[in-house]
């Protein structure tokens, strides 16, 4: 009896334990199968518009002065006196003077060349006497004055004589020179950039004794790229330009201060080092305004006005796939590919054209493409409006 209820009683356990687990399960509600919920991706749009823009083409380059002039002695001697204004960054005027060598000496030079003048005055006084009397007592011997020679006449003498009287004057005038030489004046409007004369100095011919640059204008020369070239009308080499083609130039060094410069001619050759063409701008009175003085040797940036690029579209550097395409969404919220071609970039901006048929209408572009966007895929346009 023990036995059989032994083992009775795991199989009655078992059996009762399956049908309270098929009961649960009848009564369990079957589960609600969901359809997958499709996820439509967000994009940033803007609206771009085809039309004529302008971008400007920029470049930079150093200033540099039209005319620099060493100022050098052309006489020697003992430095007597410097202008208050032959100092350092002073603007002095053309003609004025800045230093005075003593010309004593050529002073002195300048007495002995007249005096010298006046005695071959005197000799060829006594000549010309002397030859016309030897041409009376030439005719008076009863001869033909035809007959008679230079020498009898003392034509060589009255030569010799006046020659002399030539090399006087002459040697008079560069004695005079020499003492106006003495005077170190200014060559034209400038502004002092350097300095070495000094009272009780000796200069010697040949002796730097300071540095000036011109004032009325200075030179910038700005390197541009074969694609730089190609947007702008170019100066031809050797040929007045009949519409002048105007340059704003900022530097670092100043802020909030601009200059006018004017491209005047571009360079015959292509450097071969880089393969740019540099065209010359100046700029004139670069030293009139105190305060915005654009030095020499400044470092600048050149804006350059420049054709126009018709029929184009302005987006950001961004929106540009591979160099090649942007993603555009048409009237039902899908995407399109638009392939397109770089024309020019500025300041983070690139200038496109479409490539093939005619698109004339704005498009509503997608500045942040994805990694995931397909043709004809959906998403939802959203305008970043600030």
């Amino acid at each position: 009896m023990k036995l059989t209820l032994k083992i009775l009683l795991p199989l009655l356990l078992l059996v009762g334990a399956y049908g309270v687990v098929k009961t649960l399960l009848h009564l369990k509600e079957p589960k609600e199968i969901r359809a997958p919920s499709v996820v439509v991706s967000e994009a940033e749009i803007i609206l771009v518009k085809p039309s004529d823009h302008e971008p400007p083409v920029r470049s930079y380059g150093t200033v540099r002065p039209l005319f620099e002039t060493n100022l050098v002695a052309q006489v020697s001697g003992i430095v007597k006196e410097v202008a208050t204004e032959f100092r350092v960054g002073r603007r002095v005027n053309k003609g004025m003077i800045l230093a005075k060598i003593d010309d004593t000496d050529y002073r002195a030079a300048l007495a002995r060349e007249q005096s010298n003048l006046a005695n071959a005055k005197r000799i060829l006084a006594e000549e010309l006497v002397r030859a016309d009397q030897a041409a009376e007592d030439w005719v008076a011997s009863g001869r033909m004055l035809a007959d008679a020679s230079g020498f009898v006449l003392r034509r060589p003498q009255v030569e010799a004589a006046r020659a002399s009287v030539v090399a006087q004057n002459m040697a008079i005038v560069k004695a005079a020179a020499d003492i106006k030489r003495s005077e170190i004046r200014a060559p034209y409007d400038a502004i002092i950039t350097a300095r070495s004369a000094s009272v009780g100095n000796l200069a010697t011919t040949q002796m730097s004794l300071g540095k000036v640059v011109a004032t009325k204008s200075a030179e910038i020369r700005l390197p541009l790229t074969s694609e730089q070239v190609s947007r702008i009308t170019m100066p031809e080499p050797g040929k007045v330009q009949q519409k002048r083609l105007l340059v704003t130039l900022t530097t670092p060094k100043i802020s909030n201060a601009s200059w006018a410069a004017e491209i005047v001619r571009s360079e015959p050759t292509v450097d071969k080092r880089n393969q740019v063409t540099y065209l010359i701008a100046e700029v004139f009175g670069p030293y009139d305004v105190e305060s915005q003085r654009l030095a020499m040797g400044a470092f600048v940036n050149a804006s350059i006005p420049a054709n126009p690029i018709r029929n184009s579209y302005v987006l950001p550097e961004a929106a540009l796939v591979n160099d090649a395409f942007v993603w555009v969404i048409d009237e039902d919220n899908k995407l399109a590919r638009v392939d397109v071609s770089r024309v020019y970039s500025l300041d983070g901006k690139a200038y496109v054209r479409i490539k093939g048929g005619d698109f004339t209408q704005p498009l509503r572009l997608v500045v942040r493409p994805l990694t995931n966007f397909r043709q004809g895929m959906d998403v939802r346009p959203i305008t970043n409006e600030k």
